[in-house]
């Protein structure tokens, strides 16, 4: 059991996409629980790239396809989680604001998400304040996730809250904010309910979010 799981570990770091599903199946048929793959394998890599990063052992083209390896396994245990999709933990509406073509670090957030039990609504990248809007409406997210990666689109996240609160949708739904330029000091200027570095923090920040409990990463 625990060698299934350094082997998909070590499959994802090394972005082995065919090996990751593999052993991805290796560890279903061994009757392992979706959660406990995820939280056992495939976030602890992503910790452990995390790190090899921060100290310059590897590079992002290194993160990328470690990011194709870990939507590969996700891909295989994808029938199984959405077969307990009754049971959400939450609805999350996620996306990259207008202007702003990134979706690599969003995509790994909804990874994230989904593995850990929550429905996630991608609305994709560049998208404009009108359609966050309508999503909030439609979708009743819990949680609305706002991803910016470029300092001349931080405004749009400024705009999007003023817009809520003019549609009176800002007590509907709490808003996490991310990105490379984003700061936690931004975020709490524009009144966001949280605000997240990474996708572990993401990940913790709307649990408590949709708890209503105040975490560590609340503004």
């Amino acid at each position: 059991m625990e060698k299934v799981f350094a082997e998909l570990q070590e499959a994802i770091e090394n972005g082995e996409t065919q090996a990751a599903m593999d052993k991805t199946k290796d560890a279903l048929k061994l009757g392992l629980r979706t959660d406990k793959i995820i939280q056992t394998a495939i976030n602890p890599a992503f910790k452990d790239l995390g790190q090899k990063m921060f100290d310059g052992e590897i590079y992002v083209t290194d993160v990328l396809m470690a990011s194709r390896a870990a939507h590969a396994a996700m891909y295989v245990m994808e029938p199984i989680i959405s077969r307990f999709s009754g049971a959400t933990k939450g609805i999350v509406a996620i996306g990259t604001v207008a202007g702003d073509l990134h979706d690599i670090g969003k995509n790994l957030v909804i990874m994230m998400l989904q593995g850990s039990g929550y429905t996630v609504i991608d609305l994709g990248i560049d998208v404009p304040v009108e359609t966050f809007i309508d999503a909030v409406r439609t979708h009743k997210p819990d949680v609305l996730a706002l991803s910016s990666l470029l300092t001349t689109t931080l405004p749009e996240l400024d705009n999007l809250m003023e817009a809520l609160v003019q549609q009176g949708l800002r007590s509907q739904v709490k808003v996490i904010v991310g990105g490379a330029p984003v700061t936690a000091e931004y975020a709490g200027r524009i009144k966001a309910d949280a605000y997240a570095n990474d996708l572990f923090e993401a990940t913790e920040a709307v649990g408590d979010l949709v708890k209503n409990r105040i975490g560590k990463y609340a503004v």
